[in-house]
């Protein structure tokens, strides 16, 4: 871009010096460099406005690029954040299960009842967890890091359903050892302690996804 500029002041330069020397008429000459300095000046300008006018057609489409984007990814993440409320939900069942056991306000047999029904909503849950996929019209970068948070909460999806199955299969009063309860107990709290999943972290994935949705300032 520079380059073109430097050459045609070379040139303009020349030309005006040749002409000062051939042209005889002072006001020709003037005349002459204020044409020239016009055209210029009218060249220069609708260089510039249509330069201008693109990159805010440029502009505009990138806006609508990431707009895009948001809504795809925002309908999905809806989706997503029930399915993460649902899991919340069948943990605290679970908790509520092992508390009332522990605090002997239900028997052994029916924790095994609550359990088997509360294993029975994870296991819905986990399918309609495994069935989702990043939107289709993502960026490839944004896609990527959607279907990292899936696979996560899959992996965290797996170790929820381990931990409720192994569960209620050490609650099976047909099968306990023991009529003790607090032994019965700590059958279950190993049961609970030796399947649970580490905790969910997904917050790179959701602030790179943030960072990449969201439509620069323009100054």
């Amino acid at each position: 871009m520079i380059l073109p500029i430097i050459i045609g002041i070379i040139i303009l330069s020349l030309t005006v010096l040749v002409l000062e020397r051939n042209i005889k008429s002072r006001m020709a000459f003037y005349a002459f460099c204020g044409s020239l300095l016009l055209a210029l000046s009218i060249t220069g300008y609708g260089y510039y406005t249509s330069t201008s006018n693109q990159y805010e057609e440029l502009d505009e489409s990138a806006i609508r690029h990431i707009t895009a984007q948001q809504l795809a990814f925002g309908e999905w993440y809806t989706v997503y954040k029930k399915k993460l409320d649902a899991m919340d939900y069948c943990w605290v069942s679970y908790y509520h299960i092992i508390r009332d056991f522990k605090n002997e306000d239900i028997t052994l047999r029916e924790a095994y009842t609550r359990l088997n029904q509360l294993e029975s909503n994870v296991v819905n849950l986990h399918n309609e967890i495994y069935q989702m996929t990043p939107p289709i019209s993502l960026d490839d970068i944004n896609y990527d890091l959607t279907l990292s948070i899936l696979k996560k909460t899959k992996a965290y999806s797996d170790a929820q359903l381990r931990t409720v199955r192994a569960t209620k299969m050490t609650a099976d009063p047909d099968k306990m050892p023991t009529d003790n309860h607090d032994v019965q107990l700590g059958y279950l709290n190993d049961a609970m302690i030796g399947n649970s999943p580490d905790m969910l972290f997904t917050a790179s994935e959701i602030n790179a996804l943030r960072r990449n949705l969201t439509i620069p300032e323009v100054n």
